[in-house]
């Protein structure tokens, strides 16, 4: 709160003028200023599209490529887990083992990868000579494991709402949304307060409170005291 005040010096009685009159010293006006935190708020409309592609942005790195990361350590653990078993020939395969897992792993994801391991491995403790039946159900198994995934995981934003649009591409079901945008403010609010009018009765320097602007003189009653002083 900051406080301003207006002084003005007045000038003395005029002859003639009555007893129970006397001059105006100084008049003050106080006007207080204050502060106030306030929200500024809007309306606007956006697409599905457009909102789906804020989340996206406003999601932190790990939330978006968690799925891969996932997928690329799954894989590569396979691929040792394979290379490893092959005993001291199939050292020289160690790391382009590993890093085509990595690979494969980054891109299948972690659902299907699982699955595929999963699979194989199902068809190797109980058919160990039958390759293709091995190859069958690991792919049986990456496609359940991809589907599983899918469905406890959800994309989240949807990729399909990502995707960039094509000029002239029509787009069906649109949805449209409402949304409220606010922004902190400060608004300054500003407020008068009464004349503060300082004169002398009998010597004595005296204030009183006055509604409106008192002019040279001011009429006292017999106490002294304004007539139209503005009792707070």
């Amino acid at each position: 709160m900051q406080l301003h005040a207006a002084s003005q010096r007045l000038s003395r009685p005029a002859s003639g003028q009555p007893d129970n009159t006397v001059a105006v010293l100084a008049v003050t006006q106080e006007v207080f200023r204050k502060t106030e935190k306030t929200n500024v708020c809007w309306q606007t409309i956006v697409s599905d599209r457009e909102r789906a592609q804020r989340q996206y942005e406003s999601q932190p790195w790990l939330v978006k490529y968690w799925q891969p990361l996932l997928g690329g350590v799954l894989g590569g653990l396979v691929g040792y887990h394979f290379t490893r078993n092959y005993g001291e020939p199939s050292q020289k395969w160690f790391y382009p083992t590993i890093a085509a897992g990595i690979g494969v792993g980054v891109l299948a994801g972690p659902g299907m990868v699982a699955g595929a391991y999963l699979g194989g491995t199902v068809a190797q403790h109980f058919w160990p000579e039958k390759l293709p039946l091995t190859i069958i159900l690991s792919m049986v198994g990456g496609i359940l494991g991809d589907g599983l995934m899918k469905l406890l995981f959800p994309d989240n934003p949807p990729k399909e709402l990502l995707a960039p649009v094509q000029p002239g591409v029509y787009l069906p079901d649109q949805q449209f949304y409402l949304e409220t945008t606010c922004m902190p403010t400060t608004r300054v609010l500003y407020t008068e307060k009464p004349y503060r009018v300082t004169y002398k009765y009998q010597g004595e320097e005296r204030s009183a409170l006055f509604k409106y602007y008192p002019g040279e003189r001011i009429e006292l009653n017999e106490t002294g005291w304004p007539v139209k002083e503005m009792k707070p």
